[in-house]
């Protein structure tokens, strides 16, 4: 039996997370990122080396991943990562447009000049990325844009101060954004990726507004451009990118 795996962080909380929280969002950005692969069955050991925190941490983490619907606990196989339904998460979808809405007007209502200013930095930060139109950004834009996109999820559930939203609206951000990368990676196009970076930044223009009937506007027409990518999602990937499981489809 190989010895537990070493933290990679050796201070107790980094950037104000517990071991666990810390676990979670590194065990998060690997799904999201599909290097963990939908389908894809792995030991607790695994997931530690993979990480690089402790057992207690990691077994915390995966507790909340299986609450949310993001993993499989399976009895004597260690975990399996949730294959993407499509079906599923195309009904999903009514459910995170109301909730934004619900999260949106909370937000503008209760944002801290903290929070402010840190939406108006994010702004920023998109900005950067979506300078210019003309430009085709490689997949390390892809991935650059989905961290931006988890800090305004996150911002935005903070700045409500609600916890049942961020129970609720948090696996559902996680299973769009591992949706959106897949969709961005195999079906993207440059004008799409532009676009999508852009009705984000709408979203946070009129939330610094304060204008809520426009930046619920914007949330729904992100929930939009969420919508129009089942279509190329259901009839041109393989499904094995979906359920790795599946035995891929050889030309």
């Amino acid at each position: 039996m190989n010895a537990p795996s070493q933290d990679k962080d050796a201070s107790p909380a980094i950037k104000g997370l517990s071991r666990g929280e810390l676990a979670y969002e590194r065990i998060e950005s690997l799904l999201t990122h599909m290097e963990l692969k939908p389908g894809e069955y792995l030991t607790l050991q695994a997931v530690q080396e993979l990480v690089g925190l402790g057992r207690t941490p990691i077994v915390e983490a995966v507790r909340k991943l299986s609450d949310d619907t993001l993993v499989e606990v399976r009895a004597g196989r260690g975990l399996k990562v949730a294959p993407i339904d499509l079906a599923r998460e195309r009904e999903l979808l009514d459910l995170r447009r109301d909730m934004e809405r619900f999260a949106i007007q909370r937000t503008i209502k209760n944002a801290s000049h903290l929070h402010v200013s840190q939406m108006r930095r994010l702004y920023e930060s998109l900005d950067a990325l979506n300078t210019s139109r003309e430009t085709a950004l490689a997949a390390d834009d892809i991935r650059s844009f989905n961290e931006l996109d988890h800090r305004m999820d996150d911002l935005i559930l903070a700045a409500a101060a609600e916890p049942f939203l961020v129970r609720t609206l948090r696996p559902l951000h996680t299973i769009y954004r591992r949706l959106g990368f897949l969709f961005l990676t195999y079906c993207g196009t440059d004008e799409l990726i532009h676009r999508n970076i852009a009705l984000h930044q709408e979203v946070l223009r009129a939330i610094l507004a304060r204008d809520l009937e426009g930046a619920c506007r914007a949330s729904d027409e992100l929930m939009d451009f969420a919508a129009s990518m089942f279509p190329c999602l259901e009839m041109e990937l393989d499904p094995s990118l979906l359920d790795s499981s599946i035995e891929p489809f050889m030309p």
